[in-house]
């Protein structure tokens, strides 16, 4: 489960990749260009269409969140490795590999290069940029194995322990583990780190009772999922804003199936791989909001 937040509209396509399409990861001379080995579900976020959430049929997830500037710092690009532009990690993820564990050994073998980030909200036009793509990574497979990966100072940070299954937003990750390592108690606002701990202790519990029945489950994630949804009536004091939660979406990646609750159309969205010709090598619109239909 996980959230998309933010002030403005992010008008989301939910998308069906077939595999066999071609695709460049970057603009530059190096850059990584595959043909891709797995049919993919993909959630099409902005006016750039950032693919802010992967699901491929082998049940590989990837995610982007927000890492502020503070924090984020991709290393300068080289000669001796080929270009992946941040913006496309999740899409070079899903498109070619089946494991976290494959994803981390090949993102040792490429440069993750930043060219900032265009058309977000409140502008929604493509000259208002920023310099700096403020993203960090989450990857989780079928086999219960997770992955938080970030970039601080040049450096790329991987966390594969315990608590990389729960990842939120800013301040760096280290920091959440801290917290997880101090056991300390969520409070109510919407900074980060108490959202985090709020899902993070719904879904521990449920662990804890050993709920396997398929439909308990479910139950617990949408619980965990209310307790980190945020609203336009609650400002976060640290920051002096609002971080309104956009969409909300509960993968199942034994089944492959999202469950994607958008937060102003009060209807409920089911997608899975039967909905498109998987072995077609083209991008097929399962579903939009109204607004961007």
């Amino acid at each position: 489960m996980r959230t998309m937040d933010w002030v403005g509209h992010d008008d989301a396509k939910v998308v069906g990749d077939g595999k066999g399409m071609e695709r460049q990861y970057a603009n530059t001379k190096d850059a990584v260009t595959t043909t891709s080995k797995f049919a993919a579900l993909k959630i099409s976020s902005f006016l750039p269409g950032i693919v802010a959430e992967a699901m491929n049929e082998e049940g590989l997830e990837a995610r982007i969140l927000y890492l502020g500037s503070d924090y984020t710092q991709f290393g300068q690009p080289t000669d001796a490795k080929p270009d992946v532009d941040a913006l496309m990690i999740p899409q070079w993820a899903a498109d070619n590999f089946s494991t976290v564990k494959e994803v981390v050994a090949n993102l040792h073998k490429i440069d993750v290069i930043d060219n900032g980030v265009c058309g977000l909200p409140p502008h929604d036009d493509m000259t208002h940029c920023k310099e700096n793509a403020p993203v960090h990574y989450q990857f989780a497979d079928r086999s219960g194995d997770t992955a938080v990966v970030e970039f601080i100072n040049g450096e790329m940070k991987v966390y594969q322990e315990d608590g990389s299954a729960y990842m939120s937003n800013d301040p760096e990750f280290s920091f959440h583990l801290l917290l997880d390592k101090e056991q300390t108690e969520a409070g109510a606002s919407i900074r980060a780190y108490d959202r985090r701990l709020r899902g993070k202790a719904v879904l521990e519990d449920m662990y804890k009772r050993n709920v396997t029945d398929i439909n308990a489950v479910k139950v617990a994630m949408k619980a965990a999922a209310n307790t980190v949804f945020s609203g336009y009536e609650q400002e976060d004091p640290y920051v002096g804003g609002v971080f309104p939660t956009l969409w909300t979406v509960h993968t199942d990646r034994n089944a492959g199936e999202w469950v994607l609750d958008r937060h102003d159309t009060w209807e409920i969205e089911t997608y899975n791989f039967s909905q498109f010709d998987t072995n077609k090598a083209e991008r097929q619109v399962l579903g939009a909001h109204p607004k961007a239909k």
